[in-house]
């Protein structure tokens, strides 16, 4: 009798374990667009903050609704410049971020389905500053930190592998005592392993 159950047992958590690892699938892809910095550029002559962005992401879906994503994303450049009589600044940051999140999934129709993701960021924002004038100077600096990333997006299957993806992500950027919010809109493939 108790063989029996010992059997019965082991039979369901097999065929758990394979219908878990059935489930389980490794996707990667890539994706371009938008991002946007919120800075107000006060007191600029000319400000852009508004770039060309790409990201490489790769995930790990272990369960239908949900999965973990890794991923680099290259925010883009936003420039700024002042003058006044006497000297002009101009002032170039790039920022970059690497990306460990949770996703969720929700099914709406056979090909399309959306996602919501959390998780920590480690963003990179590199500067360079040039200044003419009385005192003339260039200078570099650089600043990473740790942020919270979130996100929504839609991906509409195209084959059993292929999915077009589309999403928007924000977090913070730090560089040197300021911190921005950067906002991505962007496009991109998806391919399931």
């Amino acid at each position: 009798m108790l063989k029996s159950k010992l059997m019965k047992a082991s039979l369901v958590v097999a065929g758990l374990a394979l219908s878990a690892a059935a489930s389980a699938q490794v996707y990667g892809g890539a994706s371009i667009g938008r991002s946007q910095l919120s800075d107000d550029c006060k007191g600029q002559v000319s400000c852009s903050t508004n770039a060309t962005s790409y990201k490489l992401f790769g995930g790990y879906q272990f369960h239908p609704n949900f999965a973990v994503e890794a991923s680099y994303s290259n925010l883009g450049k936003f420039k700024s410049s002042y003058a006044d009589a006497a000297s002009t600044q101009s002032t170039q940051v790039k920022t970059s971020s690497f990306e460990l999140a949770a996703v969720a999934n929700q099914q709406f129709t056979s090909e399309l389905s959306g996602f919501a993701k959390l998780g920590v960021a480690s963003v990179k924002a590199e500067g360079e500053f040039w200044g003419t004038g009385t005192a003339p100077a260039y200078m570099t600096a650089s600043t990473t930190s740790t942020q919270p990333v979130w996100g929504l997006g839609l991906n509409y299957k195209l084959t059993k592998e292929l999915a077009l993806r589309a999403e928007f992500e924000t977090r913070k950027v730090k560089f040197g005592d300021e911190k921005e919010t950067v906002r991505n809109l962007n496009v991109g493939m998806q391919y399931h392993f």
